[in-house]
């Protein structure tokens, strides 16, 4: 990046490129002597609502200045906090499937973005998901003073979601002077290029008493589709669903005679294979094989190279899916921001923010696979049925029934959503000296979130199985009919009578009110016994409108959607008190406990309660203790209590216990192939004759599931302790620090789904869930089976209370610099170790711990070393 900087009348120029240009412009009001030194005496530290004199936090905290931004080299802020070690990338403003839609989360250590808080000068900020998670790149990067994130939990002081801890980004309360920034970013490869560009202004007003700050910015980046590059071009996970159509016999299998006459003898089985029978582009048919089993290779094939998943081929045909796949976000975002505060005495200084933030985001996935319960039946009178077809499906002992019939809407175009966002955020208040030591913080603040959406590709089921279904095959609806065999063109009449258009409208409204008196209760040997009593309310609305041609059952495509809609409102009434117990004694320079209690109402759960008691002991300069135990208390948010149960497609890549060849069909107990093997093909038989087939491997790599929220949620639980030591300026060392902090999280009651290879492995008593192998045990009842391929359709992962995650490790923090010539030289290591992270779905389950592991989905990852 280039930089050119005025300041102070002198011009320095640096010339290192064309990637970026930032230009200072102070004015001259800034000029002091730069050896004047402030004596900063109390500060806030983000995890206390109490204000301390050596800046320094009972709890482990990491401060990020506004300059490792610029540095970074990064353009969006997720993008340089996901590089944090207690910070768990995962899905970002680049994530296509699954998708934030341009969103950008933090998951403090792993337990989820709505189980920490991003606040923005100690405030909640506003949240644009139903559970109210603050997408954080609708905070300005370049007003961004500083970011304290604290790990040990902090949902006495800011709230119940706080359980994994907070991200407190705070913001440049003034500015004098001019700033434009912008930069440029492009891969290696010449593609994904990034360009942002933002100007900052501000200065005094009434006499000096009054700051105002501006800040409008700007970012656009172009979009990096799968096949671009050669790590994401290949689909890994399975599909039985092809461009060119399949077909699924069912019990009904034609001849093994006509099936030899047309593949040569045994060359195919009499289900086609592993995903039935596939329709070549000129609509004849091949054989799809069974993997891992070279008697039944792919026959017939004669498709384009491009249709392949070669990680299967040539035992098992699957189609190659990836390239058609956005790998990372197109967007285009707009900030505005300000902020203004006014002195008008000791007793009342008023102060103002406003955000607004517009993006622009598209999502595209590979074209509509309709299939199974969103696939279609095909009467043997259909007129476009090609000939060899129609000869196989008379073989069948009952020639004159439909078939099951899938098929991947390429000639439609991929899967798209156009997302518009707005989010904007007002915060009015109002702090100053109440009387003595006494001061006071009251403001409000209202916000909305508002997402516009409109997708593309989805595939009307009903006016497909129409045309279908007809004698002309549609040829009297719409141009030419429509000819799903191969790969035919679908004329734009019929398209436009198939294809459905939807548009989605998401807001979220969230108005908070807090007042927070801080001061002196009385006088101890060692100090003043400090204290913080504060009230809050806040009300969150989340209203989801889908279009109505959404609902199950009437569409392929994006997932099913019903209208969603609900309220919460929160009570809360805190407070703090720090007590110091010594000072200035042999080996105690200072000590003090701190102690905190909140306690919630809320209009669903009642009342719940958190409370913390934290520890901080200095020996003397150099060395410092500080610990403390953590209480949190989360209820379910909207989404978690009122989200529809709709269908939904969980990745199930290879998992199936049915299977005969795969990774779960070798030696596992649970397995087909494994010692109880004999009892596993009989379960399959019951649930399904296709998935008790000698060659069965399951066809998709997703299970089609029914996923939604539950109403009988409790809330959740976590307990949390940290244990640290700090040593500043070991061996006499200007400006050296070393800090050392271990952290444990309990939660319980945690809210999710269990997943959908938990399941039905376990419904073949994998954890010893079902001894016996009975088709009627309770995980077996969470799903059901397709009865023309086998596949694993219906499961039910409903969000319900499991039983604990568990995580511990240690932080390890290193700061050094000096300062060299006209400059200073700073060097900061932050270091990560994760002892455990333990998971356990239910109290009869066993736990398992994932520390050191990657996961199948996104953020899914627990490094055990991050730095």
């Amino acid at each position: 990046m280039s930089t050119f900087t005025l300041k102070h009348q002198h011009l320095a120029l640096l010339i290192a490129g064309v990637l970026g240009t930032v230009f200072y412009l102070p004015a001259v009001a800034q000029e002091a002597d730069v050896e004047d030194e402030v004596e900063l005496e109390e500060v806030i530290v983000t995890g206390s609502r109490i204000a301390t004199r050596d800046g320094e936090a009972d709890s482990p905290i990491y401060t990020i200045e506004n300059d490792s931004f610029r540095d970074s080299g990064f353009v969006t802020v997720d993008q340089y906090m996901n590089t944090i070690p207690q910070i768990v990338p995962a899905i970002s403003s680049q994530s296509n499937n699954p998708s934030s839609n341009g969103r950008a989360f933090i998951d403090l250590r792993g337990l989820g973005s709505n189980r920490n808080l991003v606040l923005l000068d100690g405030r909640r900020g506003m949240g644009s998901t139903a559970g109210a998670v603050v997408d954080v790149n609708t905070i300005p990067s370049a007003l961004i003073e500083r970011v304290e994130l604290i790990t040990g939990g902090a949902a006495a002081t800011y709230g119940a979601d706080a359980v994994a801890g907070v991200v407190n980004f705070i913001m440049m309360k003034s500015f004098d002077g001019l700033a434009l920034d912008s930069s440029y970013r492009i891969t290696d490869q010449s593609d994904g290029e990034e360009v942002s560009a933002d100007i900052t202004f501000g200065g005094d007003f009434a006499d000096g008493r009054g700051s105002a700050v501006f800040n409008i910015s700007y970012f656009d980046r172009n979009a990096i589709y799968k096949g671009a590059r050669e790590f994401s071009a290949q689909a890994s996970s399975a599909t039985g669903t092809f461009p060119g159509g399949g077909w699924s016999t069912g019990s009904n299998t034609p001849s093994q005679a006509a099936l030899d006459a047309n593949f040569g003898a045994g060359a195919c089985t009499r289900n086609g294979g592993s995903a039935g029978f596939g329709f070549n582009p000129d609509g004849s048919l091949f054989c799809t094989g069974a993997q891992g089993n070279s008697a039944f290779n792919v026959v017939g094939f004669n498709g384009p190279d491009s249709w392949i998943a070669e990680k299967f081929y040539p035992d098992r045909f699957s189609y190659n899916f990836e390239p058609d796949n956005i790998l990372v976000l197109p967007l285009t975002r707009w900030n505005i921001y300000s902020h203004f505060n006014l002195d008008l005495g000791e007793h009342f200084q008023p102060y103002a923010m406003a955000m607004f933030t517009n993006y622009n985001a598209k999502q595209e996935l590979a074209a509509t696979p309709a299939a199974g319960s969103t696939g279609f039946t095909v009467p043997v009178t259909n007129p476009f049925l090609p000939q060899q077809a129609l000869d196989l499906l008379a073989s069948r002992a009952n020639p004159d029934a439909a078939f099951s019939f899938s098929k991947r809407f390429n000639s439609i175009g991929g899967r798209t959503g156009y997302n518009d966002h707005d989010v904007w955020q007002t915060t009015i208040g109002a702090t100053g000296l109440i009387a003595g030591s006494w001061n006071y913080d009251v403001y409000g603040s209202y916000g909305r979130s508002a997402q516009n959406e409109i997708q593309g590709g989805n595939i009307r089921l009903p006016q497909t199985q129409a045309l279908l279904d007809a004698i002309d095959g549609g040829v009297s609806e719409c141009a030419g009919g429509l000819n799903l065999f191969g790969s035919v063109p679908i004329s734009a009449e019929c398209a436009a009578l198939i294809e459905l258009q939807a548009k989605n409208l998401t807001v979220v409204e969230q108005a908070i009110v807090e007042a927070v008196a801080t001061g002196d209760l009385f006088e101890l040997p060692a100090g003043p016994v400090q204290a913080a009593f504060g009230a809050s309310y806040r009300n969150v609305d989340y209203d989801f409108k889908p279009d109505s041609g959404l609902q199950p059952g009437l569409v392929a495509g994006f997932n099913q959607q019903l209208p969603v809609s609900g309220r919460l409102q929160y009570k809360d009434l805190f407070t703090e008190v720090s007590v110091p117990i010594l000072t200035d004694k042999r080996f105690v320079q200072s000590m003090s406990v701190t102690g905190g209690y909140r306690i919630t109402y809320n209009n669903v759960f009642d009342s719940t309660n958190t409370w913390k008691l934290t520890g901080d002991w200095a020996v003397n300069d150099v060395v410092r203790f500080r610990g403390g135990y953590q209480h949190a208390v989360r209820s379910p948010n909207i989404a978690e209590l009122f989200s529809p149960q709709v269908n939904n497609f969980p990745t199930f890549t290879n998992q199936d216990p049915c299977n005969t060849t795969g990774p779960n069909a070798s030696n596992d107990e649970f397995g087909r192939n494994g010692p109880n093997g004999a009892a596993v093909a009989a379960l399959c038989a019951q649930q399904s004759l296709v998935a008790a087939g000698p060659t069965y491997f399951q066809p998709f790599g997703q299970a089609r599931a029914i996923t939604g929220g539950n109403p009988d949620l409790q809330p959740e639980k976590a307990d949390s302790w940290t244990a640290g030591v700090v040593l500043n300026e070991i061996f006499n060392v200007e400006r050296l620090m070393f800090s050392i902090d271990y952290y444990s999280i309990d939660l319980k009651e945690v809210i999710a789904a269990v997943n959908a290879q938990t399941i039905v492995q376990r419904c073949f008593n994998r954890d010893g869930a079902n001894p016996s192998y009975s088709a009627s045990n309770t995980w077996c009842q969470l799903f059901e089976r397709d009865q023309a391929d086998g596949g694993v359709v219906g499961l039910q992962q409903l969000s319900q209370n499991q039983a604990f995650i568990k995580t511990s490790g240690i932080d390890f923090t290193f700061n050094w610099g000096r300062e060299v010539g006209p400059g200073d030289l700073n060097f900061q290591m932050i270091t990560s170790w994760v002892d455990k992270w333990e998971s356990q779905t239910t109290s009869d389950d066993p736990t398992y711990d994932f520390a050191g592991t990657i996961g199948t989905t996104t953020g899914s990852s627990v490094p055990e070393w991050k730095g």
